[in-house]
C-alpha cells in the first residue's frame, strides 16, 4: 500500500463512495457527541496523541512506524496501544487514553460497528477521536480522519480483472480479510466491479493470516477448482495462497491483490502476483499526524477527511512503486 511530505487536502477521488462528505477548513474546529463539544488544543501547547492500533501484521507495525516518526520530528508525544483484532480490547484501548488525559485519540479501528462506543465515550470525555483507513461513521462526532479508499481499491482490481479476463466468463475466489469492518467495503465494490461476465464462486474470510489463508486457499482450490483469480485482500495472506497455488502445482491462476509492500511489490516484479494496489501504511501514519495536528491547532487548509494516494501496481510499474515503511 501508498511519502506525504506535508501534503494536505489530497483529492478524495472516489471517498464519496464510501459516504465520506469532506467538509471544509476546519479553523477551530470541535467534535460533537456525548455530553458536548470536544474543544482544540491551544495553538501553542504541547501535544500527546494516543493511536489505538487493531492490529500487528506489517501494515499496522509499519503504520505506527510512520506516526511515531511524524510525531518525533514535530515533537509531539505518541502513546500506543494494540487491540489484536478485538473489538472489546479496542474499547479497553480507548477509555485508557481517555484516563491518561490524551489531546485526541486516533483509532485504527477492529470493526467499525462496535467502533462508535469508543466514539461515544471520547466525545463525553471532551476528547476528539480520529480515525485511520475508514471514516464510515457518523462525521460530525469526528476529529477526522485519513482514509485508504477500499472502495475504489476493490473497483479498481475488479476493473482490472474484467480488462484482463477480455470480458469472457471466468470464476473468481475471494479469500478475505476479517469481517465488520474495511474488508466488506472493498469486498463488495470488487464485487460490484466486475459485471456479468466474471462469477465470484468461493467467498471466505481468512482473518488477515497468512496461515489461515493458505487454509482457506485449500478448500478454495477443492471446492472450485477451475478458478482463473483469486482476490485477496493483503499481501500477507496472498502469500498464504500463493504457497497452496504452487504445492498445488496451479501454475494458471492469477493473484489479485492489496498493500504495495517491498514483498509484494518483488511478488509482481517475479510474477508470482499479477497485481497490487499500493496504498501505503507510511503515507497515512504520516498524514494523520500532520491532521490531527493541523486540525487541533485550527491551521487553515487542513481537511477533515482526507485520503492517500493510489497506485495499481503490475509487472509494468512495479519499479515506480512508493515506499511501503518508514
Amino acid at each position: 500500500m501508498f511519502g506525504i511530505n506535508g501534503r494536505r487536502g489530497i483529492p478524495l477521488r472516489g471517498v464519496a463512495a464510501l459516504s465520506l462528505a469532506a467538509s471544509a477548513v476546519l479553523a477551530g474546529c470541535t467534535v460533537d457527541g456525548g455530553d458536548g463539544p470536544a474543544k482544540p488544543a491551544p495553538s501553542d501547547g504541547d501535544l500527546t496523541i494516543g493511536f489505538v492500533n487493531g492490529n500487528s501484521i506489517e501494515f499496522h507495525t509499519c503504520l505506527q512506524r510512520a506516526m511515531q516518526a511524524r510525531a518525533d520530528g514535530a515533537g509531539v508525544k505518541l502513546l500506543t496501544a494494540n487491540s489484536a483484532m478485538d473489538p472489546a480490547k479496542e474499547l479497553s484501548n480507548i477509555d485508557d487514553m481517555i484516563v491518561k488525559g490524551v489531546d485526541a485519540i486516533v483509532v485504527q479501528t477492529v470493526n467499525i460497528d462496535s467502533l462508535e462506543g469508543g466514539i461515544n465515550r471520547a466525545n463525553r470525555a471532551k476528547i476528539p477521536i480520529f480515525l485511520t483507513s475508514v471514516a464510515s461513521v457518523d462525521q460530525s462526532k469526528i476529529l477526522g480522519a485519513v482514509v485508504t479508499d477500499v472502495v475504489k481499491v476493490g473497483r479498481d482490481l475488479g476493473a482490472w480483472l474484467v480488462e484482463d479476463s477480455g470480458g469472457k466468463a471466468v470464476k473468481v475466489g475471494i479469500v478475505g480479510g476479517a469481517p465488520g469492518a474495511a474488508a466488506d467495503l472493498m469486498n463488495d465494490a470488487f464485487k460490484e466491479s466486475l459485471g456479468d461476465a466474471a462469477e465470484v464462486v468461493f467467498d471466505q474470510p481468512a482473518l488477515w493470516q497468512r496461515a489461515k489463508a493458505q487454509d482457506v486457499a485449500d478448500n478454495l482450490l477443492q471446492a472450485q477448482p477451475g478458478v482463473s483469480y483469486v482476490f485477496v485482500h493483503n499481501e500477507d495472506m496472498a502469500f498464504g495462497v500463493l504457497a497452496a497455488l504452487k504445492a498445488a502445482g496451479r501454475t494458471d491462476i492469477k493473484i489479485l491483490t492489496n498493500g504495495g509492500s517491498e514483498a509484494g511489490v518483488k511478488a509482481i516484479r517475479d510474477g508470482d502476483f499479477a497485481v497490487t494496489v499500493s496504498n501505503t501504511p507510511k503515507s497515512v501514519g504520516e498524514l494523520a499526524v500532520d491532521n490531527v495536528v493541523g486540525l487541533l491547532r485550527g491551521t487553515p487548509g487542513v481537511t477533515k477527511i482526507d485520503a492517500v494516494p493510489e497506485t495499481v501496481v503490475t509487472s509494468e510499474n512495479a519499479s515506480q512503486a512508493p515506499p511501503y515503511c518508514s
